[in-house]
């Protein structure tokens, strides 16, 4: 988004309903701006968000912007520091590594679990994704990319039926989101993760538990693998 640029909603009726309805979608409209500028590398690791500079850059009020910094933080893409403000999410090496063997032992439980309790609606929706994921492989939409990605790993989550596990699924997920467009912009990075899910998806359609939940698992720590070689960091993972 550029610095002359603002946000702006059609005007609404003053009675109360609307004014909620105004408000709320003006958070909405302010958080799904800064998460597209963090992921899309525009706010880089470290870049404060002052709710000042972005009140003006954004052209809306600070209330807003401050209830969209606290969302973001919420799902790991920002922190907010005492007496210095927030800024973008900057993560360690070893913080990633952590991340991601949880995300592998969540998905990998929540994959050999879908692959005896999946739906065939399920099953229908896993194959369209995969098969759009593929189809983009010349194009590389990596905002495509994440939204599919978003779907195709929700449902397994969902097909798990453990609200529990699903719930931790999720919130490692959010917390890698950041990460996850870092790692699709890596040389051959898309094409894998292509053939990844693709492999998942074959195990839970084979109704094999085993590889399922190993599929699953490689498939986070591969991209952790990618991300922590691009920063230097070379030992096992």
């Amino acid at each position: 988004m550029n610095a002359d640029d603002s946000l702006s909603l059609p005007a609404q009726p003053s009675d109360c309903s609307h004014v909620r309805q105004v408000y709320r979608s003006m958070q909405d409209i302010v958080f799904d701006a800064l998460k597209d500028e963090i992921l899309s590398g525009a706010l880089k690791p470290g870049d404060p968000l002052n709710t000042l500079a972005l009140s003006k850059r954004l052209g809306v009020s600070r209330t807003p912007i401050r209830e969209a910094l606290n969302r973001l933080i919420s799902i790991g893409l920002a922190v907010s520091v005492a007496y210095k403000g927030s800024f973008v999410r900057r993560l360690s090496v070893e913080q990633i590594i952590e991340i991601y063997y949880i995300r592998a032992a969540l998905a990998g439980v929540c994959a050999r679990l879908a692959t005896s309790r999946v739906t065939e609606e399920q099953k229908k929706m896993l194959l369209e994704l995969c098969g759009e994921m593929e189809r983009e492989i010349p194009n590389a939409d990596i905002k495509k990319m994440l939204q599919w990605n978003f779907e195709f790993h929700s449902i397994i989550f969902k097909a798990a039926h453990s609200p529990r596990i699903e719930s931790l699924a999720l919130q490692y997920y959010r917390q890698s989101e950041q990460l996850r467009a870092l790692s699709l912009e890596l040389p051959g990075r898309f094409e894998e993760a292509c053939r990844e899910h693709r492999r998942i998806l074959q195990a839970i359609l084979a109704g094999d538990r085993d590889g399922a939940e190993q599929s699953s698992r490689e498939h986070q720590l591969n991209t952790a693998r990618r991300i922590t070689k691009s920063l230097g960091y070379n030992d096992e993972i």
